[in-house]
C-alpha cells in the first residue's frame, strides 16, 4: 500500500512538473529565441562568427578549416588525422603540450576532429583567458613546426589508431572502399546516402588532409 501511494505521489509530481514546464502559447509550440550572432570577414578571408552568452562564465573558441579527406590524393589516406595531431605539437613560439597548459591548467579543455570536408579545433576556457587562446590559435595557424621527429611519432600514433578503430572492426577493411565510392558519387552528384552515412561514421578515423590545402589558411 505504501508503495502504491508513493507511486501515485511520484506520478502527480511528474505531472505537475510537466505542466509547469509546458511551452506557453495557444498553439502549444515551443518558442525558441533565434541565435544572435555577428559575422565579419578578415582581409585574409577568415570568417569570424561571435555569439555572446551572458549565462556562462566560460568562452568557447572554434577554428574550422574547409579542408578534409576529400582533398587527399587518390589511394592515399591518413593525412588529415596526422596533421590534426601535429597541430597540437610545437610552433615557433609555443612548445609541445602548450594548448593543454592553456586550457586544462585553468579548468578548461581542448580537442579536435577531422571529417570529409572540414577539420575543426576547439577550446573551452574561463572567459578571461580568451585572448590567450586566440593568440595560440593564430600562432599555430601561421607558424606550425613540422619536423621529422613530430611527423614520425604522430604518424605511428595515427597508424595504430587506424588498426585499432577501423581495421580491427568487422568489415573494417571495406571502409576505405566505401569512402571512395561515396566520394565518386558526390562528384557525379548521385547521392548514395547509405554509403555516405557509413563513411561519416568512419571518416574521423581514416580521413586525410593535403598540406598544400592547409597552408592556404595562413593569415
Amino acid at each position: 500500500m505504501k508503495r502504491f501511494i508513493s507511486m501515485v505521489v511520484a506520478a502527480v509530481a511528474l505531472a505537475a512538473c510537466a505542466t509547469a514546464s509546458a511551452p506557453q502559447g495557444q498553439s502549444g509550440a515551443l518558442n525558441v529565441a533565434p541565435l544572435t550572432y555577428t559575422m565579419r570577414t578578415l582581409p585574409n578571408g577568415l570568417r569570424v562568427y561571435a555569439m555572446p552568452d551572458a549565462n556562462t562564465a566560460n568562452v568557447s573558441v572554434q577554428v574550422w578549416y574547409d579542408v578534409g579527406s576529400v582533398d587527399d590524393p587518390e589511394g592515399r589516406s591518413g593525412f588529415a588525422h596526422l596533421f590534426e595531431h601535429i597541430m597540437f605539437k610545437s610552433t615557433r613560439n609555443m612548445p609541445e603540450q602548450f594548448f593543454d597548459r592553456l586550457t586544462e591548467d585553468v579548468g578548461g579543455y581542448n580537442n579536435a576532429s577531422t571529417y570529409d570536408d572540414f577539420t575543426n579545433y576547439y577550446e573551452v576556457v574561463p572567459a578571461n583567458h580568451l585572448q590567450r587562446v586566440l593568440w595560440a590559435e593564430a600562432d599555430r595557424m601561421g607558424s606550425l613546426v613540422v619536423n621529422e621527429e613530430s611527423f614520425d611519432s604522430e604518424r605511428d600514433v595515427v597508424k595504430e589508431e587506424l588498426r585499432q578503430r577501423v581495421l580491427a572492426s568487422p568489415y573494417g577493411s571495406s571502409m576505405p572502399g566505401l569512402i571512395s565510392i561515396s566520394r565518386q558519387s558526390r562528384a557525379q552528384r548521385a547521392p548514395f546516402r547509405v554509403i555516405t552515412r557509413l563513411s561519416r561514421n568512419a571518416r574521423s578515423r581514416v580521413s586525410s588532409l593535403c598540406m598544400r590545402r592547409m597552408c592556404r589558411c595562413r593569415p
